[in-house]
């Protein structure tokens, strides 16, 4: 019997493997979540649903200080096979009533981010009770169109960034001068780009003319610098003469 089973030892050891990998690819992920919920705990969602497996799941979630986005669904699929081959291949996609994402990411054993193709949707209602404690306002949503991007996550530098975001328009209420300001804003478009070195946004109107440009970089330092336009845009008055393509403010801050 044991001459048997030494002759017959590639077929018994194909068929542990193929039952291993048949055990990993099916694992309910509901028995994994034991052992993963409590490195998980410091992060600011509650988790109220798992099921599926590791590789296809679905988990349904809710962000402890922003409860008024409701449950976000959340599912991904991951390939085990592009594992083999040193890399990280994962869809993953976000949907509640106010808020939709689908967000394809891969990385490899370089530690390069890149993302194939992001697309979203964001209404902004939900931000409603928060605008509200700091007597603003805003209406309307945001779309993110085509996103495409590589970001080295050893250095934290943008080498490739492309896509957009509109602003459907919509009823605002701003601070100016600690008072009160409301307006209609059009419909506006936000140009993602590259620079060297650095991810930068271009908002404009319609018509391609230029708001405001901000940048991020990869010490961690983000600007904004603001055009007396959007002021025009508000309905505010400027001070001092200047053009519509004028900078009337610049600020930056370490925001990573």
């Amino acid at each position: 019997m044991l001459k048997s089973i030494w002759a017959a030892r590639w077929y018994v050891l194909l068929g542990l493997v193929a039952f291993l990998i048949t055990l990993l690819l099916t694992t309910p992920l509901h028995f994994v979540w034991r052992f993963l919920a409590p490195e998980l705990s410091a992060l600011p969602v509650q988790v109220q649903q798992v099921s599926g497996t590791l590789w296809r799941g679905r988990i349904q979630v809710q962000v402890i200080q922003l409860r008024e986005l409701g449950v976000l669904d959340t599912r991904w699929e991951l390939s085990p096979w592009a594992l083999l081959a040193g890399r990280a291949d994962l869809r993953l996609q976000i949907d509640s009533p106010d808020l939709r994402l689908q967000l394809p990411l891969q990385i490899g054993l370089n530690k390069v981010l890149h993302i194939n193709g992001a697309d979203g949707y964001f209404d902004l209602r939900p931000l409603a009770p928060m605008l509200q404690r700091q007597r603003t306002k805003a209406e309307g949503n945001v779309e993110l169109n085509r996103l495409l991007a590589e970001v080295d996550l050893n250095t934290l530098v943008f080498q490739q960034l492309s896509g957009q975001l509109v602003y459907s328009g919509g009823a605002v209420t701003l601070l100016v001068d600690n008072k009160p300001v409301n307006a209609t804003l059009p419909v506006l478009l936000g140009q993602l780009g590259r620079e060297p070195e650095r991810a930068a946004l271009d908002l404009t109107t319609e018509s391609g003319e230029t708001l405001l440009r901000g940048y991020l970089q990869p010490d961690g330092w983000a600007g904004l610098a603001l055009r007396r336009r959007l002021l025009d845009i508000i309905g505010q008055p400027w001070p001092v003469q200047a053009e519509a393509d004028s900078v009337i403010f610049e600020v930056s801050q370490k925001v990573l």
